[in-house]
């Protein structure tokens, strides 16, 4: 079975990092589009808060200004002016001198308060030069880059002290700003503020920081189960070389979907696309035909034609079944790992209104390899610490072929209420501690079967437990005895949820505007069944006390994504979100608060900070 793994494949390792090198490169050279949304009426909107005007004189100099309104600041760094032939202009005089500005987020930085004037001398031959500047708000807002078209007059033959003026009142944006708040805002503002190198190393960093979330731990058992199933044949170079191959394909879907979320716009959610139920029954039905594999029911393997091609292929490649690992690691990211987290957020919104789709693809490249070290350590120590042959590799097997069954009870947990999923659960431990136990042996046990057996009353403690908490219907397995608390306490009210849940748009606007019509805030929130983080929100953050105290203060309105429809994409489009999990917080007056938009999990007082802005 180890030598005819369903997905191995033997192109080589060489060529596999080929192919994600020149992928990853054809994915970033891709520009991106920018879409908006709407402003906070607290803060400026970025034609008030930076008043641009630019004259030309007779000598064709342009004269650009600035009126920066007081608690803003214009980047030096982000300003740029683009020619006709897509190169930026060189001869560009800064008439202000830059501030230096210690932010405790992004270093040191180079920045312009109240004025800025500036002096460009572009080719004769130009008839327009595209300008982009950003500038953010010491409130904590940070605009995203904004673009006008600079039209230049032919130059008259005039008296040398005479000008031409072009525009001097202020010009519109010529493209609609984004505000974006919390942890998401501060990341693409990071992208956009920083430098390169430090806005990469900042991305690993934060996928290291996402090792032990819902983005990665799926991921564990999967690729174990890869290293597990080469049995004696595994070795610690081969182990390593399957894990970097499974987290380059992961690695490389990121990078992808945020270079084409740029392009073409939230609009295109292939992720969640992927969480259909269709697309979720299909997968959990692989991982289960994986696992059946691994407990040898059967061997999963290509037809003999095809199988002694390839072995013949094989015999002058030590690459073996890369490619097919790398393809694992591919779908891996995009349907067991369906997250939209802080880093994931603020790149994509990065990417999404700033066309900067280098700087962004790699640091969502650097994202996913952060988020793969634990992968690749996994890989290694299996190629180290797995037995190499006897009984032990066929128990080993059956470890991981758990562990593929639990993937595959987690995509279906998706679908299915709580209560049903935790059943399942229970399930899967019971027989599993029944198989470890093997309580049918003599008393006569070694000392490791003694701590074999302890493990499996322990495994089949937590089982039955499960399996009473789904009876009573409750749905968290990590807390499977909450509900003898709950059931002691029996709390009315907080027997209905908090949100009320649409699955139309126009339903929901329909619910926000009787809200404001009655003076009432409101909190939207973006939730899909197929969506990890938003059930752990459900459990750890609206079910707290002081969340529960907003009832008569606040509607809560929730509008479920699972679905994915044309509707909901398009709302996603013209908010400029990516995906569940985000919240939205809208005023009395039926006006969004956009600086408290949130995109991501947060902690109940995050959210209870975010609720106390709107009273």
């Amino acid at each position: 079975m180890s030598q005819n793994y369903c997905l191995s494949l033997r192109p080589g390792l060489k060529q596999l990092l080929t192919f994600i090198f020149i992928a990853v490169l054809t994915g970033l050279s891709l520009s991106a589009i920018a879409e908006g949304a709407t402003q906070e009426d607290e803060f400026l909107p970025p034609e008030q808060a930076f008043r641009f005007s630019y004259k030309q004189l007779s000598d064709g100099t342009l004269k650009l200004h600035w009126d920066i309104a007081d608690g803003y600041y214009l980047y030096e760094k982000r300003l740029k002016l683009i020619n006709e032939n897509k190169q930026t202009l060189s001869a560009v005089v800064f008439l202000t001198q830059a501030e230096e500005k210690n932010d405790p987020n992004f270093g040191l930085v180079q920045v312009f308060h109240h004025q800025l004037d500036i002096e460009a001398l572009p080719d004769s031959k130009q008839l327009q030069l595209q300008l982009s500047y950003q500038g953010c708000s010491e409130n904590g807002l940070c605009y995203p880059p904004q673009r006008k078209t600079l039209t230049i007059q032919p130059i008259a033959v005039t008296d040398s002290n005479s000008t031409v003026s072009v525009n001097s009142r202020s010009i519109p944006a010529s493209d609609q700003s984004l505000a974006v708040a919390e942890d998401a805002g501060a990341i693409a503002a990071m992208l956009a503020s920083a430098e390169g190198y430090w806005v990469i190393l900042t991305f690993f960093i934060l996928g290291l920081g996402l090792t032990f979330t819902p983005c990665v731990l799926p991921m564990i058992p999967i690729l174990a189960g890869i290293i597990a199933g080469q049995g004696a044949n595994i070795t610690l170079r081969k182990g390593i070389g399957l894990s970097t191959a499974y987290v380059l394909g992961m690695s490389l879907t990121y990078t992808l979907a945020g270079v084409l979320v740029g392009y073409f716009g939230a609009k295109m959610n292939l992720q969640a696309s992927l969480q259909s139920p269709v697309a979720l029954i299909i997968f959990s039905s692989l991982f289960a035909a994986l696992a059946m594999a691994m407990f040898g029911f059967y061997e999963l393997q290509l037809p003999a034609f095809l199988r002694d091609r390839l072995d013949h292929m094989g015999q002058n490649s030590s690459g073996g079944k890369y490619t097919g690992v790398a393809l694992m690691g591919l779908i891996s990211a995009l349907v067991v790992s369906p997250c939209v987290s802080a880093p994931l957020a603020g790149a994509l919104v990065y990417i999404s209104t700033t066309g900067d789709a280098l700087l962004g693809g790699a640091s969502l490249f650097a994202l996913s390899l952060g988020m793969g070290v634990p992968l690749i350590l996994v890989g290694a120590g299996g190629g180290k610490w797995l037995p190499r042959a006897g009984g032990w590799m066929v128990e080993v097997k059956a470890f991981f072929g758990v562990l593929l069954l639990g993937v595959a009870v987690s995509l279906l947990g998706r679908l299915l209420p709580g209560n049903v999923s935790i059943l399942l659960w229970s399930l899967l431990v019971i027989v599993y501690a029944a198989h470890l136990g093997n309580f049918g042996q003599p008393e006569s046990l070694s000392h490791w079967e003694k701590t074999r057996r302890g493990l499996a009353i322990a495994l089949m403690t937590y089982g039955i437990t499960l399996l009473l908490a789904g009876l009573a219907g409750h749905d968290d397995p990590l807390k499977p005895l909450a509900f003898v608390s709950a059931s002691a306490q029996s709390e009315p009210e907080h027997e209905n949820p908090l949100f009320t849940r649409y699955d139309s748009v126009q339903s929901m606007q329909a619910a926000i505007q009787t809200a404001s019509a009655a003076g009432v805030p409101v909190v939207i929130d973006l939730y899909a069944d197929w969506c990890a983080s938003c059930k752990a929100m459900e459990r750890e953050v609206f079910s707290h006390p002081g969340v529960q105290a907003f009832r008569e203060k606040v509607t809560f309105i929730q509008l479920n994504m699972t679905a994915n429809t044309p509707e909901q994409s398009t709302f996603l489009q013209q908010h400029g979100l990516f995906g569940p999990p985000s919240l939205l917080f809208y005023k009395a007056n039926g006006q969004e608060l956009t600086p408290a938009r949130v995109q991501g999990e947060l902690r109940p007082q995050q959210f209870i900070g975010q609720v106390n802005k709107l009273l």
